[in-house]
C-alpha cells in the first residue's frame, strides 16, 4: 500500500511539473522567434527575398530555439509547481506521511535526466544540421547580393581545400591566424599552409609571412618553405567554399572533435574550440541542475507563483553570468577548457546538494 501511494504522489507530482513546462516550453519559443522576425521582415521588405525562403529559414531555426528553452523551462517549472505545493500546505501534509525532500524530488530528477537526455540527442544530431542549413540560406542571399564579409572562428571547406580564420579586424578586414590544408590528388597527405596575417579581395586570398610544410604518404615532413607573400584563387570554388562554412553551432561534438585534433597537430591555439566542444556536453545537463537547485529554492517561500518566477529570473541570471565569465576564462586560458565549461554546472550541483542536505538536516533536528 505504501509502494501505491508514493506512485500516486510521484503521477501527481509529474502532472503537475508538465503542465507549466509545456506552456513554458510554448512561450519561451514565441518570445525567442519573435527576436528574429525583425531580421527576417528586413529579409523580406527590404532584400525582396521570396516568403517561402524565409519561412523555410524559420523552420531551419525552430529546433535550436526550442531546446534552448528547455532548461529554463524546467527551472520555471519546478519552482512554480513546487512553491505551489508548499502555498496550498500539501508539501507539509507530503512530509506528515513520511515523504521528506530527498523522496519527493525523485521524480523531478527522472525528468531533468530524460531532458538532458533529449536535449543532448537533438544538440547533436538535429540541431548542427538545421543550423547549417538556416545559416546557408542566409549566406546565399548575401552571396546573390555581392560578397559576403568573412568570420572569425569559421571552418571553411571548400574544394580540396580546409581552413580556418582566428582572428579578423573588422575595421581594415585584415585575417589573422589562417590555416589551409590543400589536399592533391597524387598524396594521401596534404599541404599545410599556415600564415600569420592576410587580406581578402576580389575573390584572391592575399596571405603574408607564413609557412608551407609538405608530408609524403607516410605523414612525414618532406619540406618546409616560408613565404613573405602567397596569392589563392577562390573564384571557381566561391559557391561550394560558402555552403561549407561552419561556425561552432553548426557542428556536433564529433566533428568538432575532428578539427581541434586537426588544429592542435598544427599548432594552432585551440582554447576557444575545446571550450565550444565541452559546453556541447556540459550544457545539456543544465535542466537537471536546474531541478537541484530549484527543488530546495522552492520550499523556503509559501508566495506560491509570484516567487517561483522571481527566483526563476534571478537563478537563471546567475547561472548565465557565470558561465559567461567561466568560459571567458577558459578562452583565454586562464582556467583549462574543461574546468572552464562546466565550473557554473560544478557550483550549482554542489549548492544544490548543499540545501537539499541541510533542509533534510534541519527536519531531522526538529
Amino acid at each position: 500500500m505504501r509502494r501505491i501511494g508514493f506512485s500516486i504522489v510521484d503521477k501527481y507530482l509529474v502532472k503537475e511539473f508538465l503542465k507549466p513546462f509545456i506552456f513554458a516550453v510554448f512561450t519561451l519559443t514565441v518570445i525567442m522567434i519573435s527576436s528574429h522576425l525583425f531580421e527576417l521582415m528586413d529579409f523580406i521588405i527590404v532584400k525582396n527575398v521570396a516568403a517561402d525562403r524565409v519561412l523555410l529559414l524559420l523552420i531551419y531555426k525552430l529546433p535550436d530555439i526550442i531546446v534552448q528553452s528547455f532548461s529554463i523551462a524546467v527551472l520555471f517549472s519546478i519552482l512554480l509547481s513546487m512553491t505551489q505545493l508548499v502555498k496550498n500546505r500539501e508539501f507539509t501534509a507530503l512530509r506528515m506521511g513520511g515523504i521528506g525532500l530527498h523522496r519527493l524530488i525523485i521524480p523531478y530528477l527522472i525528468i531533468g535526466i530524460l531532458i538532458s537526455g533529449l536535449t543532448f540527442f537533438i544538440n547533436e544530431r538535429v540541431v548542427p544540421w538545421t543550423n547549417h542549413e538556416a545559416e546557408n540560406i542566409i549566406r546565399r542571399i548575401i552571396l546573390e547580393r555581392g560578397f559576403p564579409n568573412l568570420q572569425a572562428g569559421v571552418f571553411f571547406e571548400g574544394e580540396d581545400r580546409y581552413f580556418y580564420i582566428n582572428e579578423i579586424d573588422n575595421r581594415s578586414g585584415a585575417l589573422k591566424g589562417v590555416m589551409l590544408y590543400e589536399y592533391e590528388e597524387e598524396s594521401s597527405f596534404p599541404r599545410f599552409i599556415k600564415a600569420k596575417e592576410g587580406y581578402f579581395e576580389d575573390k584572391i586570398w592575399h596571405l603574408n609571412d607564413g609557412v608551407i610544410h609538405t608530408f609524403d604518404d607516410d605523414g612525414k615532413l618532406l619540406g618546409q618553405s616560408n613565404f613573405q607573400e602567397l596569392e589563392l584563387d577562390l573564384n571557381q570554388s566561391l559557391r561550394n567554399f560558402y555552403g561549407e562554412q561552419r561556425t561552432t553551432s553548426e557542428m556536433s561534438r564529433k566533428q568538432l572533435k575532428r578539427d581541434i585534433e586537426l588544429f592542435q597537430r598544427s599548432g594552432l591555439r585551440v582554447s576557444s574550440l575545446l571550450v565550444e566542444y565541452h559546453l556541447k556536453l556540459a550544457q545539456a545537463f543544465i535542466s537537471l541542475i536546474f531541478i537541484l537547485i530549484g527543488a530546495p529554492l522552492s520550499i523556503k517561500s509559501n508566495r506560491g507563483r509570484s516567487f517561483g518566477i522571481v527566483a526563476s529570473i534571478i537563478v537563471i541570471l546567475i547561472y548565465y553570468v557565470a558561465t559567461s565569465f567561466s568560459t571567458s576564462m577558459g578562452r583565454n586560458d586562464l582556467l583549462s577548457p574543461l574546468v572552464a565549461a562546466w565550473l557554473p554546472n560544478i557550483i550549482f550541483a554542489i549548492g544544490g546538494l548543499y540545501l537539499i542536505l541541510r533542509e533534510e538536516y534541519f527536519k531531522l533536528r526538529r
